[in-house]
């Protein structure tokens, strides 16, 4: 009989995927864009967009900014 080691997935996963808050830009860009093109979008989502823009406008990213914010996590500074 033989033993086989399998290494869990989850873990290989979630090391691998961007970081949380990568992923949470890139769904709010494009629901961003599906309004921009005229798609209706169910309040609750309208209203996040609209929150994730108004965060985006109070705290703007520098020119300069290639990474994200330092300390945080996924961040490249």
């Amino acid at each position: 009989m033989k033993i086989r080691h399998y290494e869990p997935y989850a873990p290989l996963r979630a090391r691998a995927y961007p970081a949380i808050g990568d992923q949470l830009d890139a769904i709010m860009k494009f629901a961003a864009h599906l309004q921009a093109s005229g798609q209706a979008l169910p309040d609750e989502v309208t209203s996040w967009v609209a929150q994730c823009r108004n965060v985006k406008q109070r705290y703007p990213k520098p020119a300069d900014a290639a990474a994200g914010p330092q300390g945080l996590p996924g961040s490249q500074a």
